[in-house]
């Protein structure tokens, strides 16, 4: 006699099972398992680089996991797009928007799904819909306006209206409240709030603002370095333990209890900034010392900015995503407009207009989008470095090209520029391309350089030379640089003094760089969050 089997139905969810990710045979997620049910909102935290953003392109199909499956309601996924997820009910909005700012509201709800009868567009039928949209999440919008006529903040409510109008099951959000000020998060977390009730919608949210995450979390996961160190109920499990597993451990220490303080450490695991071969860094820097200084700084990202930075030193800025740090070097050059607060340069009132003006006082910014607004991509790596610098060439109406080249080809063997430098500069690899655009800020002879991520997307090699550039130009050249970056390693690796930027926020208070660690940094910044 045979026993009956009962069907198991699996349950329904969207899950990531031992996930694996690799980039360059650099292992970035690490058997990692992530479940969201309908109706969850589950809470992704992690430091900068801890792989949260690999994560959810992974799942919603914009990258090819090396190991581990999707499943959704309990069926393994291949996915070989981000159309291939949505078609299955799961959709992703990124830091990065992807609606198309020259197409209207419109044009943008129904982009791929337009509604049709007989081969004709049923136009009036898309724009009522579209009026619907907005109307439902208490949008102020014309849908027959170009997306591009808004700011950056109705545009992100736009996408997540966007994606819930294609009826996904599944809403994965990447750091969604970025852009958004004071109502605009209470609104964005009331319409999360009315997905998972009203629709059942499953949302994995990450977010490093935790009062955010716990006002609407049911769960949270903290990811830290590839791999899964908490997963649980949000009422279950304090604060204080995310932020403490976010922080991580130490090479040679441990997790600890309480937070840990400079005054305790006899130096950062990755060794304090170094002393170029000439001058060296100084213990502090005095007043009459300060190259620029801010003093509760607001813009319409910042919220109170007040720090300093030294000549002959390295400061280094740091906080998580949004927290305003590329604004902060924005504003320094004039592209971010100032509400309030002052600036001084050499203990000068200094408010630029542009950076042309900025570059005139001695204040040159590298940007952290070295391809689309750094390089030149058709001009070779002379023309580059010269751009900004070509009326200096000029006589009597002519470009003296010969000067003009070699004094770029000088500094492009500085910074030992490699390839080749008579052809386009979009030919020679992502780090070369970096070089460039440091020749280029050195040819304009700064007296403060603000650096922007100025190894992101380089190798390592390349990463150890930039960072023995910066160390020189400041401690043996008399330079004031200004870096910002992502990377806890990085900051304590090449800083004298480090600000921590928290909400747009920063008391003043500077940390000595060889008191820090990774760990350090990451609480420091966390805890305020």
């Amino acid at each position: 006699m045979t026993t009956p089997t009962t069907a198991v139905t699996p349950a329904p969810g969207i899950e990531a099972r031992g996930i694996v990710k690799r980039f360059a045979n650099v292992p970035v997620l690490h058997g990692v398992t992530v479940a969201v049910r309908p109706g969850d909102v589950v809470g992704l935290v992690g430091h900068n680089g801890a792989g949260k953003s690999t994560l959810l392109r992974t799942i919603a199909g914009a990258i090819r996991p090396d190991g581990g499956a999707v499943r959704v309601d309990g069926r393994v996924q291949h996915f070989g797009s981000p159309a291939d997820a949505r078609r299955a009910g799961v959709a992703a909005v990124y830091q990065e928007l992807s609606l198309l700012p020259n197409l209207t509201v419109t044009q943008n709800a129904f982009l791929g799904d337009e509604r049709a009868t007989a081969g004709l567009l049923r136009r009036a039928a898309m724009r009522q819909e579209a009026r619907d949209l907005v109307d439902r999440f208490g949008l102020a919008v014309d849908v027959d306006r170009r997306l591009g006529d808004y700011p950056v903040a109705t545009r992100q409510l736009l996408e997540i209206a966007i994606a819930i109008h294609r009826d996904v099951s599944y809403l994965l959000l990447d750091e969604p409240t970025t852009s958004l000020e004071g109502g605009q998060v209470e609104k964005f977390l009331d319409t999360v709030r009315n997905l998972v009730r009203d629709q059942r919608v499953g949302v994995l949210l990450v977010d490093h603002k935790l009062e955010e995450l716990y006002a609407v979390a049911n769960r949270v996961v903290a990811l830290v370095d590839g791999r899964v160190r908490i997963d649980g109920a949000v009422d279950e499990i304090p604060r204080d333990e995310v932020v403490q597993a976010i922080a991580g451990t130490e090479a040679g220490g441990d997790t600890g209890a309480g937070r840990p303080t400079p005054a305790s450490r006899s130096g950062p695991a990755s060794g304090p900034a170094r002393p170029g071969p000439g001058r060296q860094p100084r213990d502090g820097a005095h007043d009459d010392d300060i190259a620029i200084a801010v003093r509760d700084l607001r813009t319409p990202v910042l919220d109170g900015v007040t720090l300093r930075a030294g000549r002959g030193r390295v400061l280094g800025i740091y906080g998580l995503v949004g927290s305003g740090r590329t604004e902060l070097l924005r504003t320094l050059v004039g592209l971010d407009p100032i509400r309030a607060g002052t600036i001084t340069l050499h203990g000068r009132r200094y408010r630029p207009r542009g950076p042309g003006a900025a570059q005139r006082a001695g204040v040159v910014y590298v940007t952290e989008e070295r391809k689309s607004d750094g390089i030149v991509p058709e001009l070779d790596s002379v023309m580059n470095v010269a751009l900004p610098v070509l009326s200096r060439y000029r006589r009597f109406g002519l470009l003296d090209h010969q000067r003009m080249r070699r004094d770029a080809t000088a500094l492009l063997e500085k910074l030992h520029v490699r390839g080749d430098r008579s052809a386009p500069v979009v030919r020679l690899s992502g780090g070369n391309q970096q070089k460039v655009l440091l020749a280029r800020a050195l040819a304009q002879r700064p007296q403060v350089l603000l650096l922007d991520e100025p190894t992101k997307g380089v190798d390592l090699g390349v990463k150890a030379e930039i960072h023995r550039m910066v160390r020189d130009l400041a401690h043996r050249d008399g330079l004031t640089v200004v870096v910002v970056s992502s990377e806890e390693d990085e900051i304590c690796e090449i800083a004298d003094d480090v600000a921590v930027i928290v909400h747009g926020r920063s008391t003043g208070e500077l940390l000595p760089a060889r008191d820090l660690t990774p760990r350090a940094l990451r609480q420091a910044a966390w805890e305020a969050a």
